[in-house]
């Protein structure tokens, strides 16, 4: 650009120098002064040429370094989309294991909490999948750390069923009702026979033996309506088993039919047996505990973090082998030989496992320096088709004056 600028200010030299001459020799010959004028012009076309010969020498120039640039851009994010895909390839053997055992773990949760209702097992298979994410130490899994964080809350916040004070309870239940009194049955318990005087006579005495055999009393219409001890049998044997339909309902946490069950103790207990009795209040007592009992809680959702890793691992993505999942050198043992922690790891799975890696290196190493060569190629042929395009534009811009 400095170069331009004295040219162009010697062609306005050159014009004032001339005007300047023209104007001293307006009383001259005009011969002379059209010569004059001649080689003047003549020196500005020259000048001129050349300052036009630079302009598109620069131009061919700028063109041929933005080509250059270009190129070399193309080939920074050729190798940049190559070591991305080397690197989510290249995952570390021990961090695949860790991965698939972490999956497990998430679905062993989720199967205990659906299938066998055990939230605490749930818990700490989730804690556990947690410990084994967060020996990673990689940003990548903060959301799914996140996911089994609220997972846990949620488990959290349900109120298990007590299952062991549940099965106290209908216990208590069935030993009570071989104890229920019927109405209408006498339950008093008379006082023993008072010993007879010594000169009783023999009317007395008569009626003192027989007083344990015989019992002459008045009957109420309630009495009247009891049952006899055949159908007393069948009414307990009914109750019995509402006991056992609700405690198979308990275990199946079918919460219609532990309701059912318990309603049909509760009118049958209104029916058949003496509300005055105390086995009678403390059966009904322990009925309307279990009427307010939900053998059925609703569970929530804990899927959400083994759809998260699911997520993660279908991205073919995973974290840098670390201290944590590094699998450690005694752990690898000679054939016939045993350690502490099992038997003998054999030798031909370690070296076909070795075999594999080594060769999946070899292919990427290869195709890395496929794709460079190639790239390499286009972008020497894309500089050379610039620079002879610049330099062809550059002739054309040349005139012929400056060429001669």
């Amino acid at each position: 650009s400095s170069r331009l600028d004295q040219l162009s200010q010697d062609v306005d030299t050159r014009f004032a120098q001339l005007a300047s001459r023209i104007a001293a020799n307006e009383n001259g010959d005009t011969d002379q002064r059209i010569a004059a004028l001649q080689r003047g012009m003549g020196e500005l076309q020259a000048e001129r040429s050349e300052w036009q010969s630079f302009q598109g020498e620069t131009s061919a120039w700028s063109r041929t370094m933005q080509a250059a640039i270009e190129g070399v851009q193309a080939r920074l994010a050729g190798a940049e989309a190559r070591l991305a895909a080397l690197s989510s390839r290249s995952m570390n053997s021990a961090a695949e294991l860790d991965l698939a055992e972490i999956d497990y773990v998430l679905r062993l949760a989720q199967e205990r909490l659906e299938l066998f209702r055990d939230m605490r097992s749930a818990d700490q298979a989730l804690a556990i999948a947690d410990q084994h994410i967060a020996a990673f130490d990689h940003p990548m899994y903060t959301g799914l750390r996140r996911e089994i964080g609220a997972a846990r809350s949620r488990l959290a916040e349900l109120v298990p069923l007590d299952s062991a004070a549940l099965t106290l309870q209908l216990d208590q239940l069935q030993m009570n009702v071989s104890q229920l009194p019927f109405t209408g049955q006498d339950v008093s318990v008379e006082s023993a026979a008072q010993p007879l005087p010594a000169d009783a006579g023999w009317w007395a005495r008569l009626r003192h033996s027989l007083s344990s055999l015989v019992t002459v009393r008045r009957t109420s219409p309630v009495e009247a309506d009891a049952l006899v001890l055949a159908d007393q049998e069948l009414v307990r044997q009914r109750l019995w088993l509402d006991v056992e339909m609700a405690r198979l309902a308990a275990m199946r946490h079918d919460q219609p039919a532990f309701a059912a069950a318990v309603q049909r103790f509760s009118e049958a207990l209104d029916r058949w047996f003496r509300a005055d009795d105390a086995v009678t209040r403390e059966t009904a007592a322990l009925l309307q505990q279990l009427q307010t009992i939900n053998v059925d809680p609703d569970l929530p959702d804990i899927s959400a973090p083994w759809v998260a890793l699911q997520a993660i691992r279908a991205a073919g993505v995973s974290a840098p082998p670390s201290a944590a999942t590094s699998t450690p050198p005694a752990a690898v043992t000679q054939p016939g030989r045993e350690t502490a922690a099992g038997p003998a790891t054999a030798e031909p799975d370690n070296a076909a496992a070795a075999a594999g890696d080594n060769a999946a290196d070899n292919a990427a190493d290869d195709t890395v320096e496929a794709a460079a060569e190639a790239a390499g190629q286009a972008t020497s042929q894309a500089t050379g088709q610039a620079t002879g395009q610049a330099t062809g534009e550059a002739d054309d811009d040349t005139p012929d004056g400056a060429g001669a």
